[in-house]
């Protein structure tokens, strides 16, 4: 276990975007082929799978493709676990009657996750804490309303880069969601002084930001280093027929803003800390702390760039429960594979997701309790 830890935590101290790709092969798989054994060691019903299905000896996985991988939805049928120390529970989101993913973290994976999260983070925002103006109501320790405990739990890991929090919003009397004119009059005045980020779920930006005339910067210039992060909620706005293209366009009739501070961070539960950032309209961008392949839904092997398929997220983070290599229910292809300067940049796009499946965002599934 510490050898394993030992190395991914020397691969997090890498920069996330700007890995030699044959130091980033050589070591990440050399983590998978750590994973692979940690797990058959730890978790029997993962060394009971593994074994039934005459996997190659980890030490001969000499390529990504063959490193295997579980479905999605196993984590909503077993409890797996790798860590006798796991000391919290994860429920992932879902839709009213579907059963939810359980995933088991204990400290020292929690940990990783953490790290990962905010190495990706900081890099998405220049590496330098930034006031943070919150598209939603504070939190109090006297509401228990459900809907909002469950967004600031996916809130908390993203707070964590701010410099200081504001939120926008309020409940009036009658806990109707309300812009708070206090915290509105401060982000006029840093507007245009310092760069700020305007953060929240991207359904709560489009409804309540962007959809509300009180809401207009347009004749304003605002910093060049202002970001916008959405997350999550992009079910909700399927249903009204917004496309991240008509999300970005209504972005830009309110701020001067370039489309590519507006970041929209993918992620899901069962690899929790290893988030995906996508800048305006381009995909999202593989870290040096992950890998994906897309595979054929029928034939499960692996495409070529373009070719859309099942989506194989690789994490080097999972300790705690077997779960470095996921193949998602969600449909999409790599839009973008180039190397420079020896780096690999590869982005993808989500192109569909299977019928009675859940939207996966990383703003879903940061739990409020996420770190141990």
């Amino acid at each position: 276990m510490q050898n394993i830890e030992k190395k991914i935590r020397d691969l997090l101290n890498q920069d996330p975007y700007k890995l030699d790709l044959k130091i980033k092969k050589k070591k990440i798989l050399d983590i998978f082929r750590h994973q692979i054994k940690h797990h058959i060691k730890n978790c029997p019903s993962y060394r009971i799978w593994y074994k039934k299905n005459f996997f190659m000896k980890p030490e001969k996985i000499v390529n990504f493709k063959s490193i295997p991988y579980l479905p999605s939805t196993i984590f909503k049928m077993l409890n797996l676990k790798s860590s006798k120390f796991s000391s919290k529970v994860i429920s992932s989101s879902g839709s009213t009657g579907q059963q939810k993913s359980r995933i088991n973290l204990d400290s020292k994976t929690s940990n990783l996750q953490k790290i990962c999260l905010t190495k990706i983070l900081s890099s998405a925002l220049n590496n330098k804490r930034r006031p943070f103006f919150i598209v939603d109501i504070e939190p109090s320790e006297n509401f228990n309303q459900n809907t909002i405990s469950a967004r600031y739990a996916g809130m908390s890991g993203y707070l964590m880069a701010a410099s200081s929090k504001h939120y926008l919003f309020k409940l009036d009397s009658d806990k109707k969601i309300i812009l708070n004119k206090e915290t509105f009059s401060r982000l006029k005045k840093v507007f245009r002084l310092e760069p700020i980020v305007i953060i929240g779920y991207t359904y709560m930006l489009w409804n309540y930001l962007f959809q509300n005339d009180e809401f207009n910067f347009k004749k304003m210039l605002c910093h060049k280093d202002t970001k916008i992060l959405h997350f999550g909620g992009w079910k909700k706005l399927e249903k009204k027929k917004v496309s991240k293209e008509d999300f970005i366009k209504e972005v830009k009739k309110k701020i001067n803003i370039k489309s590519n501070n507006i970041l929209d961070i993918y992620g899901f539960s069962e690899q929790l800390g290893t988030i995906y950032v996508s800048k305006g309209l381009r995909g999202c961008e593989v870290s040096s702390y992950s890998h994906l392949l897309i595979r054929d839904p029928k034939t499960l092997e692996v495409v070529k760039d373009g070719d859309i398929g099942f989506i194989q997220f690789l994490s080097i983070l999972p300790l705690s429960y077997p779960g470095f290599s996921i193949l998602t229910d969600d449909i999409g292809y790599i839009s973008k594979r180039e190397v420079i300067n020896n780096v690999e940049k590869i982005e993808f796009k989500i192109h569909s997701r299977l019928d009675k499946m859940e939207p996966r965002g990383c703003g879903d599934t940061l739990p409020a309790n996420y770190y141990v």
